[in-house]
């Protein structure tokens, strides 16, 4: 169980010796050894977390994530920030403020993303695809010769467009989806989109802390007051690579069907997966991140550690021991 998500409400979660111990109402839920545990990711207000279990985590370099209840919205990761990165957090500041630099990156980023996104497309056989598939191609070109980053965030936009564009054009006409909306999610489709989105961006933001650059410092997302900007540019390839893969291959297979999901009382224009749903997505993607695949020089390692081997490139480009990023695919 390399993450513990705890998604019910109302529970209870303390250490007792070396366990994990899940409560409520008195009655004992499950206890999960700590040795088993890589992070821990508590959904929605009702789930109170003990202070002795929350340092005791800390001092085992076990991250904790706090989400609302829908799992679609990042509140915080905590982790024992060690303090023997302050070289590197200042050769990132400089590298931010440096725009050739800064910019190279982003136009690497950005086209490790296109390029999964058309993979993805091409694997699903959609007839809507190659029209897509040419749209993101001109994308690329144009975002390769992008003069800064607010046009290349205009050809990774228009690159979407025409992405969720096949997909709306493929997809059952049941799910409802329109295209790309968030903020509320307003169909199934958007609703698993957005939680995956998020359950990735535990394992990303994770995974930059441990390289010790900070968060918030990136270089394509618009660098604002509490937005993990530099964990956001490192999600964009490992949306199409993880979650979308996952979304297409649920709906697919008929893994899951809209009586997963509902309409909160308090958002009624909004659509959310179910607990049964979230479960359900939640062991797909654990089992996803699980899944050993091949690094470009034949070495096998499960998906998750490929975050942190992208992230530790990112943070030798800033300290000026690499000089382009390389997005990782499955067909590496």
């Amino acid at each position: 169980m390399p993450t513990l998500y705890i998604q019910e409400q109302g529970v209870m979660v303390r250490k007792r010796d070396n366990q994990v111990l899940i409560t409520k109402d008195g009655q004992t839920l499950s206890e999960v050894p700590l040795a088993k545990i890589d992070q821990v990711v508590l959904m929605g207000r009702g789930v109170q977390l003990s202070t002795a279990l929350l340092i005791d985590l800390l001092e085992r370099g076990i991250p904790v994530t706090f989400t609302n209840q829908h799992g679609s919205r990042h509140y915080a990761t905590l982790t024992a920030g060690p303090s023997r990165f302050g070289d590197l957090r200042i050769r990132q500041m400089q590298f931010v403020g440096a725009p050739d630099r800064a910019l190279r990156l982003a136009k690497d980023i950005v086209s490790a993303k296109l390029t999964n996104q058309r993979r993805l497309l091409a694997a699903t056989g959609w007839p809507a695809a190659a029209t897509a598939i040419a749209q993101i191609d001109a994308a690329l070109t144009a975002a390769a010769n992008a003069p800064h980053v607010d046009m290349l965030r205009g050809h990774e936009g228009a690159a979407a467009a025409a992405y969720f564009g096949a997909w709306r054009a493929s997809l059952p006409p049941v799910w409802g989806f329109g295209g790309r909306a968030f903020y509320p999610p307003p169909d199934p489709i958007n609703a698993m989109l957005s939680f995956g989105y998020t359950l990735a961006l535990h394992d990303v933001i994770t995974a930059v802390q441990i390289t010790g650059l900070d968060t918030y410092l990136g270089v394509f997302h618009v660098i604002e007051p509490g937005r993990p900007s530099l964990a956001l540019d490192l999600l964009e390839e490992f949306r199409p690579l993880i979650v979308d893969r996952l979304v297409i291959d649920l709906v697919r297979t008929n893994a899951i069907g809209r009586e997963h999901f509902h309409h909160p009382q308090e958002r009624p224009d909004a659509v959310y997966l179910d607990d049964v749903g979230r479960t359900l997505l939640v062991q797909r993607y654990e089992s996803m991140l699980q899944t050993k695949v091949r690094l470009p020089g034949g070495e096998q390692t499960p998906l998750r550690r490929v975050i942190l081997l992208q992230a530790q490139a990112i943070a030798r480009i800033v300290r000026g021991e690499q000089e382009q990023y390389t997005g990782f695919s499955l067909n590496n």
